[in-house]
């Protein structure tokens, strides 16, 4: 039953009426539990399920990985299946600003394939490395898929103070490593 579970997910770039289905994934991957935050450092981070033009406009200006599939549990049953479960976003920088996958879609590989698309991109941007801000919660995922801790650091949000770490994943090697083009 996981295997095809797993063959029915599919992994595309958003379109603009993904933007609030992704505020609601962003939402539950921040408050589901077990979490290494407490629920006021949760409700400080992420109060509401962001929406609007202002997330339209946030999402616009980045690409964003979609993984589309069985795991759904944030949509009305008139709406269609496939379903979307996560995402994963980048600036033209190489700045990984969003990762959230529901609970229920965790541990099965989405992380990986969603980076994956993602690398493509900084690749074609000829990007040298990507970089974000990892939760507690993510840190271990994105350490298994290659990235360094650079720091770790504390940021306030609404009189909570946060953890989380800065990391880093090269996408080029330099000098003897560095492959022909």
């Amino acid at each position: 039953m996981a295997a095809s579970a797993q063959s029915s997910v599919s992994y595309r770039w958003a379109v603009p009426s993904d933007c609030d289905v992704l505020g609601k994934i962003m939402f539950a991957a921040i408050h589901a539990d077990p979490s290494p935050y407490t629920r006021a450092e949760r409700q400080a981070w992420c109060p509401q399920p962001p929406g609007g033009v202002e997330w339209e406009a946030k999402l616009a200006k980045q690409y964003v990985a979609v993984a589309v599939g069985p795991y759904g549990d944030l949509h009305t049953e008139q709406e269609k299946n496939p379903q979307l479960m996560g995402m994963m976003t980048m600036t033209s920088e190489g700045y990984l600003d969003l990762a959230f996958l529901l609970p229920n879609a965790r541990g099965k590989g989405h992380l990986r394939r969603l980076l994956s698309m993602i690398r493509a991109q900084a690749s074609e941007l000829d990007l040298p490395a990507l970089t974000t801000h990892a939760s507690l919660a993510a840190q271990t995922p994105f350490g298994a898929l290659g990235f360094e801790l650079v720091k770790q650091e504390v940021v306030t949000r609404h009189g909570q103070s946060l953890r989380r770490a800065e990391m880093r994943l090269p996408l080029k090697t330099t000098g003897r490593d560095r492959q022909f083009r």
